[in-house]
């Protein structure tokens, strides 16, 4: 009898489909010390493939490395300020990568929350 493979779901917060603006910058030495200009020249921006309160998925032009943590600048719909957070990088491929967040301020996950359970409504 063939072995089954069998995927078992680990995630402890639903995935939701959606495309939202994100800025991103590779945290390359916890002592850097940047100018403002030097910083910009690093950014990069891209949109998620999914969001969950957990972590979500982007799309990059360049290969990320995992464990590497980002500093996220994420644009919702609906909110004049933007989300800042930390994720770390758990899994990359050729096309980008699987965040977990690691912090993130707690009105902000509040707003994050009722946006992802308005998106998931609506579909």
């Amino acid at each position: 009898m063939p072995e089954a493979n069998m995927f078992v779901e680990k995630r402890i917060h639903p995935r939701v489909s959606v495309k939202i603006p994100v800025k991103y910058r590779v945290i390359e030495d916890q002592k850097e010390l940047e100018t403002v200009f030097e910083r910009k020249k690093k950014e990069q921006t891209t949109k998620t493939v999914d969001v969950s309160l957990g972590g979500l998925y982007i799309v990059a032009e360049t290969v990320l490395n995992i464990g590497s943590i980002l500093r996220l600048d994420i644009s919702l719909p609906g909110r004049a300020s933007i989300i800042s957070a930390f994720a770390e990088v758990v899994w990359a491929n050729e096309t980008g990568g699987g965040l977990h967040f690691l912090a993130m301020k707690e009105e902000d996950v509040d707003f994050l929350k009722n946006y992802l359970g308005k998106v998931s409504d609506e579909t």
